[in-house]
């Protein structure tokens, strides 16, 4: 974004979700005048909660990590209550197999593994070995070796992103590894150690961030030859705490799930936004700009307009924010996912994983959701709940789907989860462009888009939508809280 004269309108916010109103609460308690718009009648945007008679549930498996900012931990704790505040261990699962595999693999995972994957696993680790390879595909093979890809990557990620998404060729591993961006769309190989690998990525990064000084070897210190393939006595010393490291540590992360969803948090943030000042307008639909050159003169909704924006911070579609700026569009696919929210007439079996890859291919959901292994109370005494996440896209049409139930409670029986008499009802819900799907040229394509969104002195693109970047709930948070800090004059990368 190019520097311009103060306006005289306030900053506006077209999206309520965790990347919006991340920024509008940030720039609001900074004394800025800001108005969101929200096009459902409800905040959350892809992170919100709902309910099925009185079972509760997120759309989609979704986690706060409490890992990722200590300012956006803080925005959320000075928004909620004492008791809302509700940190869980994040653990997942994988059916590898007949197995049930802790993911990422831990120790305990050791002997449900193919051996081949254990060693390159392992080595990797000792040496601190990435593959550089862009292809998704030779990048898991590198990291976790071809029977692993062959019995477990490779089904999964076909079911997960099926080829009819319109992805054409091979996934970029960007994708895989989820590759940190900064406020500015830089690849952020200050967060990212794979990005460190490409020099001219790094030389990128500090061509637009010269304060970040590259890290030295200090004066005697280890070249970088020496750090990369140690010999000797350092090389089994690197070896054992590789080891010791592998056996202990755990593999999983602390994360914020409230009492009843993690739209709660959104919903918090919101209601503090609101209460301290803040306008935030529901069903703004319609949402249009109006141009001079390369600045937004006005925002138009059905039922407003703000004239002289200070600034625009979008977080719908990428696609929707270049048609209104007029920027030409890239081929940057989406997808959309198929939830199925069912009622139990039963309380399942006790399970410590919150859900589970499945990469079975006669099974027709990839991946199985346990609301209530993340906190009781999401739905009535003595019943349960499940979530399953169907990303092929056959199933769009009301036809098609008659058979579906059948189909999922045949998964369901096979991993032994519960019985077609124990679904009670469900509902189908579709969450359009729920994922960003990374082509190899993916990057190049960003870049053409991002030359022409930064000649807009007033516009900013951002969250997993609007950034086409594929992150999670705490990153899209952390992305609207950085760009508050950038447009407020105190970013630090």
């Amino acid at each position: 974004m190019t520097n311009a004269p103060p306006r005289s309108g306030p900053i506006v916010v077209v999206g309520a979700g965790m990347a919006g109103l991340g920024a509008a609460a940030t720039l609001h308690r900074a004394g800025k005048e800001v108005i969101v718009l929200e096009r459902l009648d409800v905040v959350g945007g892809l992170a919100r909660t709902v309910s099925f008679g009185e079972h509760v549930f997120d759309v989609g498996p979704h986690y706060f990590f409490l890992d990722v900012s200590d300012q956006v931990n803080e925005l959320i704790k000075s928004s909620m209550k004492p008791e809302e505040w509700r940190p869980i261990d994040f653990k997942i699962g994988a059916k590898i197999g007949k197995r049930n595999v802790p993911w990422p693999p831990s120790a305990s995972a050791a002997f449900k593994l193919p051996p081949s994957s254990i060693y390159t696993f392992l080595r990797n680790s000792f040496t601190q070995n990435i593959p550089t390879a862009y292809s998704a595909k030779e990048y898991m093979r590198g990291m976790f070796g071809g029977k692993l890809w062959d019995v477990f990557l490779g089904p999964y990620m076909e079911k997960k992103v099926p080829s009819r998404t319109g992805l054409k060729g091979e996934l970029h591993r960007d994708w895989w590894n989820q590759t940190a961006r900064t406020v500015h769309n830089v690849p952020d190989v200050k967060r990212d150690k794979t990005l460190q690998l490409e020099p001219k990525l790094v030389e990128r990064y500090l061509e637009r961030y010269p304060q970040v000084k590259a890290q030295q070897p200090a004066e005697g210190g280890d070249s970088k030859e020496e750090r990369s393939h140690p010999k000797g006595i350092k090389r089994a010393w690197l070896i054992v705490q590789g080891l010791f490291r592998t056996a202990f540590a755990k593999n999983y992360k602390k994360v914020l799930y409230p009492p009843r969803g993690v739209g709660m948090i959104t919903e918090r943030v919101a209601e503090a936004y609101e209460r301290e000042g803040g306008t935030l307008h529901l069903k703004a639909s319609n949402v249009a700009f109006e141009t001079e050159g390369h600045h937004i003169t006005k925002v138009t909704w059905d039922g407003g307009e703000v004239v002289e924006p200070e600034c625009v911070i979008w977080t719908g579609s990428i696609h929707r924010m270049c048609t209104l700026a007029g920027i030409p569009r890239e081929e940057l696919p989406f997808f959309t996912i198929m939830l199925g929210l069912m009622k139990i007439n039963r309380p399942l079996a006790e399970g410590d994983d919150l859900y589970t890859y499945i990469a079975d291919e006669d099974i027709v959901f990839n991946r199985i959701y346990y609301p209530n292994r993340s906190v009781g109370g999401l739905c009535p005494a003595g019943k349960d709940s499940l979530c399953v996440e169907i990303t092929r896209t056959e199933f769009r049409d009301e036809k098609e789907r008659a058979g579906l139930l059948d189909k999922i409670a045949e998964g369901l029986e096979k991993l032994g989860v519960c019985k077609r008499e124990d679904i009670e009802d469900i509902e189908y819900m579709f969450v359009p462009d729920s994922y960003p799907v990374y082509p190899m040229d993916y990057r190049e394509k960003l870049d053409r888009i991002w030359a022409e969104h930064d000649k807009f002195d007033n516009l900013r693109s951002i969250g997993r939508s609007g950034q086409f970047w594929y992150n999670n709930m705490a990153r899209s948070m952390r992305v609207g809280v950085e760009t508050a800090n950038d447009l407020l004059g105190r970013y630090e990368p």
